[in-house]
């Protein structure tokens, strides 16, 4: 349960009036024990057992805080710390709010925010994704964010934070939703430098959800810019949620390299405390790099509502570079197949 601090602001417009805000501290730890079989060594190659934090989700404390203006209108913000819970270091390049700060306005003309934020693609497709729907995390995110091949064709649904960026998501017109957002480069001289832009289009309807963005960046790499398309959807059937998602990441110059993402997995509810997991990964790439593939198992076993014990299995195989089953934390496999198995537990508060 999230632990609230509430003050009152007296505020003075010809009458007395009063306005409610409050202040929430939140956050998450994640820790386990991660093995992964062949991975490359100075000897050649062999399993390795280590302890990871932030596997499943990075851990992370923050401060959202929401100002009543008064006609519907509240001033909000978000300052969101990453940490590494095995060595207490801080997370994202050592940033204080390395996840999230930004500020803001919310009406019922929707929601306008400034700052460093995630885009929608990080925000919202999650929902539709293996390494979100389940504990598997940075097990099912090494495939879609090429990790392989050096992040270089990032699908950015692990969570990319965006720079100086202008957010703006709209309010639910009939089941749909719609969302822009803009990062500023900040070169003098070129508005066009470092910078980003980016759509999503949402809808829900009793159980069906759905979702489409599109992602441009340039200088995405010292060379190149990059666009992408991603689209997810979701069915929720009593006690299973079914869910798939699609991306496809380019860049624009030189060989122009390319890949596109396919995923789809399953829930399940066995009990009110127990919940499965299963999901395939499927990627395609340009240039004469073949393919690769990934399967995911997981269960899930909730103690309370904020804490949860989960085992995570994940066999990948790649046809062009040694397979890597764990995105960022992980270690590439000195053959073209890599098994994982984590078992972890989560802390929310």
């Amino acid at each position: 349960m999230k632990k609230k601090m509430f003050f009152t602001v007296a505020m003075l417009c010809g009458s007395s009036a009063f306005a409610q805000s409050s202040v929430t501290l939140y956050g998450l730890m994640d820790a386990g024990i991660t093995y992964t079989n062949n991975v490359v060594t100075s000897a050649g190659h062999g399993s390795n057992v280590q302890f990871v934090s932030g596997s499943s989700q990075g851990s992370r404390w923050g401060l959202k805080g929401a100002e009543d203006l008064g006609g519907g209108l509240k001033a909000i913000f978000t300052l969101e710390n990453g940490y590494d819970i095995g060595s207490g270091q801080l997370g994202q390049g050592g940033l204080e709010f390395g996840r999230q700060a930004f500020v803001g306005l919310s009406s019922n003309w929707g929601t306008l925010t400034l700052g460093r934020q995630y885009d929608f693609i990080g925000d919202i497709l999650p929902a539709y994704a293996i390494g979100a729907m389940t504990p598997a995390g940075l097990l099912a995110w090494s495939l879609p964010a090429y990790a392989a091949g050096g992040y270089t064709l990032d699908n950015r649904v692990w969570g990319d934070e965006v720079n100086n960026s202008v957010k703006y998501l709209s309010p639910t017109f009939v089941g749909f939703t719609f969302g822009a957002m803009y990062g500023f480069g900040n070169v003098a001289g070129s508005v066009g430098t470092n910078s980003s832009s980016n759509f999503v289009l949402s809808y829900e309807n009793g159980a069906f959800s759905g979702s489409l963005a599109y992602m441009s960046i340039h200088n995405a790499t010292a060379s190149a810019n990059s666009r992408e398309f991603a689209g997810g959807t979701a069915y929720n059937i009593g006690k299973a949620r079914i869910f798939a998602l699609v991306t496809d990441v380019q860049l624009s110059s030189g060989s122009k390299a390319r890949a596109t993402t396919y995923e789809g997995g399953v829930t399940y509810l066995l009990e009110p405390q127990l919940s499965l997991g299963t999901g395939l990964q499927y990627q395609h790439r340009n240039n004469g790099l073949g393919s690769a593939n990934q399967l995911v198992l997981s269960a899930d076993y909730f103690l309370s509502k904020r804490t949860d014990v989960y085992v995570v299995g994940a066999l990948a195989h790649d046809h062009a570079f040694g397979a890597q089953a764990q995105a960022a934390l992980g270690d590439p496999s000195s053959t073209d197949v890599q098994t994982a198995v984590r078992v972890g537990i989560r802390h929310k508060f």
